[in-house]
């Protein structure tokens, strides 16, 4: 009975922190897909993580929130704390970590939603909150871009190696110049993200 109410509560909670209809399928999604569908668009690293639960369904569902600092904004509303500086505080469904119980790993069924690290630089399309709160990143781990080495070598890469990011866009423009496969030099992901809001 109560592995049923879990199973409801799960349901009810995916419903509730899903984007619109068309979003809740996984399909390979462009830039311009990602970016149509996101509710905010934003450079951050996190500086928080917390777990915690929330009520949907009749059951309590396990919650990340990570909090970051955001360094660059391409697209949303975000509040500012200090200095022109804004901090922002996204709750993910999920268990921080797989479980080990009788020498047997278990994972978590929501293994899909992206993990970041404290400490680590993204770039996140995120969903807009559910009536619950919790959101997500677009696409999964599609709209979830690490930010790796640094100065110059920077460069940004999803959770499925950046495929189909360029598919279907324009021949022309900075979207299209951007590496079908792979990680892209961040300043050159930051200027296709701008070219394709500005469409």
């Amino acid at each position: 009975m109560q592995h049923r109410r879990l199973l409801i509560g799960l349901a009810v909670a995916t419903a509730l922190a899903a984007p619109p209809a068309q979003a809740t399928t996984l399909i390979q999604m462009n830039l311009k897909d990602l970016a149509t569908r996101a509710d905010r668009i934003f450079r951050g690293t996190v500086v928080g993580v917390n777990t915690g639960t929330v009520r949907a369904g009749g059951s309590d569902l396990p919650t990340i929130t990570y909090r970051l600092r955001v360094a660059e904004r391409f697209k949303g509303e975000y509040a500012v704390v200090k200095d022109d500086a804004a901090l922002v505080e996204i709750q993910m469904i999920g268990a921080k970590d797989d479980r080990t119980a009788n020498g047997q790993r278990h994972f978590s069924v929501f293994r899909d939603v992206p993990r970041l690290a404290m400490g680590g630089d993204y770039v996140l399309f995120t969903t807009r909150p559910s009536a619950v709160g919790l959101s997500t990143t677009v696409g999964l781990g599609q709209g979830a871009f690490s930010i790796m080495g640094a100065g110059k070598e920077e460069a940004a890469v999803n959770g499925f190696g950046n495929a189909g990011l360029r598919r279907g866009l324009a021949p022309s423009g900075a979207a299209s110049r951007i590496p079908s496969g792979g990680p892209v030099p961040y300043p050159q992901l930051a200027a296709a993200i701008r070219a394709v809001l500005s469409e």
